[in-house]
């Protein structure tokens, strides 16, 4: 039962997610247009790369923390 609420909350945040990105990709549109396309891009790319260095530097710390428990 308990695995089936995990999944159901998991299906209602990847919906809720999809109506987020949807209406943040709508407002850009209406505000800024097709003219600002190529920053819109490559702010994106920037920010992907920051939240990736970020994740995978909490990933490896995490693990060099469980090896140092074993």
């Amino acid at each position: 039962m308990k695995a089936n609420k995990t999944y159901i909350g998991e299906a209602i945040l990847l919906f809720s997610s999809i109506l987020i990105f949807r209406s943040v990709w709508t407002m850009l549109d209406n505000y800024l247009g097709l003219a600002y396309l190529l920053e819109l891009a490559v702010i994106g790319v920037l920010l992907m790369m920051l939240a990736l260095f970020i994740l995978n530097r909490e990933v490896e710390c995490k693990i060099k923390e469980l090896k140092a428990q074993q």
